[in-house]
């Protein structure tokens, strides 16, 4: 009595369809998440380089720029587009000015670049102060 046990007798095609389907479904998402992930990875690089040009050029306009009203604008590595921009700011009252020999002013510097997605841009602005009087 030879009798064939059928659970011995291996794989079926459809079970074997059943598991490239499963494992190309898997890969697939795992590879939309690590493409997801390099995504973000650039746009954060972008980002953090974008900040410390910024910052860079706000410290050298400061230095730079002796006018209390002044705007300047260039490129940094052919990407950064950035746009700076010294105004008297309003901070102080007449009377406090009268005291002092300094102007408050307020620096803006904005960068923008053509990032993953579209146009992407920073700004920052802080409040300072220059000599007024000689």
């Amino acid at each position: 009595m030879n009798m064939i046990n059928p659970k011995s007798e291996g794989m079926s095609l459809i079970e074997v369809l059943v598991a490239f389907v499963i494992l190309s479904m898997t890969m697939s998402v795992i590879l939309r998440i690590n493409s997801t992930t390099l995504r973000n990875h650039q746009v954060s690089a972008q980002y953090l380089k974008a900040v410390r040009i910024a910052r860079s050029r706000l410290e050298q306009m400061a230095v730079e720029v002796q006018e209390a009203d002044a705007a300047r604008q260039g490129v940094d590595e052919g990407v950064y587009h950035w746009r700076y921009r010294r105004q008297p700011h309003d901070a102080w009252d007449e009377e406090r000015l009268l005291a002092v020999s300094l102007l408050p002013i307020e620096e803006t510097i904005t960068l923008s670049w053509d990032g993953l997605g579209g146009e992407r841009r920073v700004s920052f602005t802080r409040i300072g102060v220059v000599r007024d009087k000689p």
